[in-house]
């Protein structure tokens, strides 16, 4: 077997040394095997549904992409709850992603970028991906790679029609795991339109490849369905997604100037360091052609920005998709770590440079002990006490956020198909991400709370809990179904959360 040379050694090394360095940095999203964030929980909950041969959009009224749910089938445990278990599987998948990072660089310019891709973007995704093993960890990876792909095929010699359509198979896997970051679609699509020279024939075949790609990444899943008899479901909750057409609409009602305001001070605040670097290299004026990567690696930055727009909440981890292509122009030739320069412009650029990578690593850290605490001691003290006094094929019922945990912590399935409430029984959160939440309150015309009581009233949960944060006062229907049919359960006190057992 052929060894690697001395400066391919040297990078290999340098590349281990810096996934090592994540791999600390994450170390505990890889031991504390609790809820880092509650929307996880959302996850866990349909794979359970998923194991006991139910579907999601069926047996829940589901407003999130379906990917997940079934790697979480496939990683979360036998019965698709096992958090520990899928939180250590996220973690090792974000590790991956720095790895393709790295590899990119590597194809595109050599060792050295190699190294300086995988740097930049590791001093920066454990902190934007905080929300360990959430949506955007798993869309991660594959729009990573169906840029790759597609930057294969774009530099090729020949017609690379199998390179489109993995490229575009890989950004339907992306869309699957979070509908927003489809967007890197738009680029794929728009490199395959001007690969292939002068070709218009090759061109359409390439771009024809994938759109393909696209639409077959989505077909195991809708066979799925399909066969189960739940296709129109998926078609109303994923395809059609027409609550979150609703969702988009209703924020866009901000308005457009508060929206790009937010979008650019967002951005500077999350990506600092990446986006300094790639700026740099924007900057450098090199003229740039058709095959060459850097537009290219532009329009992919702009479409994950575009993703992490949607709904103009702007919240962190949204970001975490923006990263690659700013960590792989930071890696370009031409740019302040690795182009030639008047001495002092470089000198005033390295030195500002510093500055935020102390901050970037600051922020790091910062998170990497708020790993290390656990969030979710209060859902696993309810589920515990729920479990040791319910039977397996018990349903129960919790509202509130941060009592989703309950359901895959106790191993107890919903009492209604409205397992999460935000915008189904109560207004959307209306935070973003440096504005808190107003209080909740109870949806005006919504159709759900007649839905609610109308499955509980069918299913008698064995147990219900109702959070501190929700308006459980304003429901009165829910009152009346407890007062009617439960008794107080003051056996266990969690913060200010009411627990109800079902009268015998």
């Amino acid at each position: 077997m052929r060894r690697p040379s001395g400066g391919a050694a040297a990078t290999i090394a340098a590349l281990g040394g810096i996934v090592l360095a994540s791999i600390a940095l994450r170390w505990p999203g890889f031991t504390q095997g609790g809820f880092a964030n509650h929307d996880v929980a959302g996850i866990l909950y349909n794979a359970m549904l998923l194991c006991d041969g139910a579907l999601p959009y069926v047996d829940s009224i589901e407003l999130k992409a379906p990917g997940t749910f079934y790697l979480a089938a496939l990683l979360a445990g036998p019965e698709g709850r096992d958090i520990a278990a899928f939180q250590g599987w996220a973690n090792a998948w974000a590790i991956t992603s720095l790895i393709a990072v790295a590899a990119i660089g590597w194809r595109l310019w050599g060792r050295r970028a190699a190294v300086i891709a995988a740097a930049v973007y590791g001093l920066g995704d454990a902190f934007l991906d905080s929300m360990d093993a959430n949506y955007v960890t798993w869309a991660q990876l594959p729009q990573i790679l169906a840029m790759a792909a597609a930057l294969a095929a774009l530099r090729a010699p020949t017609a690379a029609t199998g390179r489109w359509a993995l490229a575009g198979a890989l950004a339907g896997a992306a869309t699957l795991c979070k509908q927003p970051d489809g967007a890197v679609l738009l680029p794929i699509v728009m490199m395959a339109g001007a690969a292939g020279g002068g070709a218009g024939r090759e061109r359409a075949r390439a771009v024809a490849a994938a759109l393909a790609g696209f639409v077959l990444a989505h077909l195991p899943i809708v066979a799925h369905y399909a066969l189960a008899g739940g296709l129109d479901a998926l078609i109303r909750g994923y395809f059609l997604s027409e609550w979150g057409a609703a969702y988009i609409a209703r924020r866009a009602q901000v308005g457009p100037w508060i929206g790009l305001r937010e979008a650019g001070l967002a951005t500077v605040y999350f990506l600092a360091l990446p986006l300094f670097l790639a700026l740099w290299t924007g900057l450098s004026g090199q003229v740039r052609g058709r095959r060459d990567p850097i537009p290219w690696l532009w329009a992919w930055f702009l479409a994950t920005l575009l993703a992490a727009s949607v709904g103009l909440r702007f919240y962190k981890g949204y970001f975490v998709a923006a990263a690659p292509p700013l960590a792989l122009l930071a890696a370009a030739p031409g740019g302040l770590l690795r182009g030639p320069g008047r001495r002092w412009i470089r000198a005033i650029g390295l030195a500002l440079a510093g500055l935020l990578t102390i901050r970037a690593l600051a922020l790091e850290l910062d998170v990497r002990a708020d790993r290390g605490r656990a969030h979710d001691r209060g859902g696993r003290a309810i589920a515990a006490y729920i479990a040791d006094r319910s039977a397996p094929d018990d349903r129960i019922w919790v509202w509130g956020w941060h009592l989703w945990d309950v359901y895959p912590l106790a191993g107890r399935r919903s009492g209604s198909r409205i397992y999460k409430s935000l915008g189904l029984l109560s207004t959307i959160n209306e935070d973003t991400w440096r504005t808190p939440a107003a209080p909740l309150r109870m949806a005006e015309g919504s159709p759900y709370p007649a839905l609610l009581i109308a499955d509980l009233e069918a299913s008698r949960p064995r147990y219900i809990a109702l959070g501190s944060t929700v308006p459980r006062d304003q429901f009165t229907a829910l009152r009346e179904l407890l007062a009617r049919d439960y008794v107080r359960d003051r056996g266990l006190r969690v913060g200010r959360v009411e627990l109800w057992r079902r009268r015998e």
